[in-house]
């Protein structure tokens, strides 16, 4: 009945890691996985709650310390950071929905489409607009950054290549 418990105790911790973004209960739900284990092959642990808790609590300290920094850069997932603004600022992409100082749009850019915002001009869907900065998700656009904007309809198309 014990390697039970801990068995699903320890898929509870390891699928509540999908909640808590810091990447330390998948250990205790792994230790727990293991002290099944343990519990399992040696029958005579049944009987000591205590020793097994310890058991549990020495499994899961050891595999937190020694196996988190290798497991934290497979499920590292990427953050937006400033450095990801370089990328985007000076794009060119064409307006799918209006665009409004009080009332955000869509702009079409790398094949889909993004929710964009302007601080005081109006675009009209068919408009070309150029990337100011990215926020999270929504891109802050302007008519032209240079002042010139590519003619063609390519939404891939950046300012600074050759439209030949």
């Amino acid at each position: 009945m014990w390697p039970l418990i801990w068995a699903v105790a320890g898929l509870v911790f390891v699928v509540s890691e999908f909640i808590v973004p810091e990447f330390v209960i998948f250990f205790f739900g792994l230790g727990a996985l293991l002290n099944s284990a343990l519990v399992a092959l040696f029958p005579g642990l049944q009987a000591s709650v205590p020793l097994q808790i310890l058991t549990w609590l020495g499994f899961s300290t050891v595999s937190l310390f020694s196996l988190r920094r290798y497991f934290a850069r497979w499920f590292k997932g990427r953050k937006f950071e400033d450095d990801d603004q370089e990328e985007w600022i000076g794009r060119s992409a064409k307006v799918t929905e209006a665009i409004a100082e009080d009332s955000p749009g869509r702009i079409s850019l790398n094949g889909t489409t993004w929710v964009a915002e302007s601080y005081n001009e109006v675009f009209k869907p068919g408009d070309r607009v150029e990337v100011v900065r990215r926020e999270g998700t929504r891109f802050l656009v302007t008519r032209s950054l240079s002042g010139l904007l590519p003619v063609d309809d390519d939404d891939d198309q950046s300012p600074s290549s050759d439209p030949t």
